[in-house]
């Protein structure tokens, strides 16, 4: 009897200590999940794949960290220059001060060259920035130790609703630690930030960084 109660009081530890990894994993996206989506109650799982999780720019958070900061600063360079041209167009709308100009047309002008000039230095600071950012990451990805084990990534799909109440499929990767107790990446692969993230990477890797 008194065997027989211990084991009744370990049956809960040895039911524990048994789960799956894919179940691990589905426990911690749940959690994650209730505090992110719109309407909670209607997600449904599909399906979880966990494989092990060897040093990347795809799982290691450091890298991970860096390609995002690359890609910022490029998207940022981008912006300035944008608002560049448009000063540029304002400045050959309103044209050059002449002799027949008013000082009205003049003082457009001269704002908007301005305008061209803090923009265009703004927008090459920022791609230099970009440059130096992405050629140490590059040169960091050289040494990387591609065997290393640094946790597990977990694939998963599920159903769930939207804001306007319309079902939709959401496909999330996930690195997770080596415990599963902790989401170290979350990434939504058909979010259009996480697609720009991963050609920003092979923009870096295919070595198309401008000297």
């Amino acid at each position: 009897m008194k065997k027989l109660s211990i084991l009744l009081l370990l049956l809960p530890l040895i039911i524990v200590g048994c789960k799956s990894n894919e179940e691990k994993a589905a426990e911690l996206i749940k959690k994650e999940l209730s505090k992110t989506l719109y309407d909670f109650d209607s997600y449904s799982p599909i399906e979880t794949i966990v494989t092990e999780a060897k040093q990347s720019v795809y799982t290691d958070t450091t890298l991970w960290a860096k390609a995002n900061i690359a890609l910022y600063t490029f998207n940022l360079a981008s912006d300035y220059l944008e608002k560049a041209n448009d000063a540029k167009e304002h400045m050959e709308i309103w044209g050059a001060p002449t002799s027949y100009s008013s000082s009205y047309s003049d003082r457009k002008y001269y704002k908007y060259k301005e305008e061209w000039n803090e923009n265009m230095e703004k927008a090459s600071t920022s791609y230099e920035l970009f440059k130096v950012i992405a050629e140490g990451l590059k040169d960091t990805l050289q040494i990387v130790n591609t065997e290393k084990i640094v946790g597990w990534e977990v694939k998963h799909r599920f159903r769930c609703k939207t804001k306007g109440g319309h079902s939709t499929i959401g496909d999330y990767r996930y690195v997770m630690d080596e415990d599963f107790e902790k989401v170290l990446i979350h990434e939504d692969m058909d979010d259009d930030d996480s697609k720009n993230i991963r050609d920003m990477i092979k923009f870096i890797i295919d070595g198309g960084i401008e000297q």
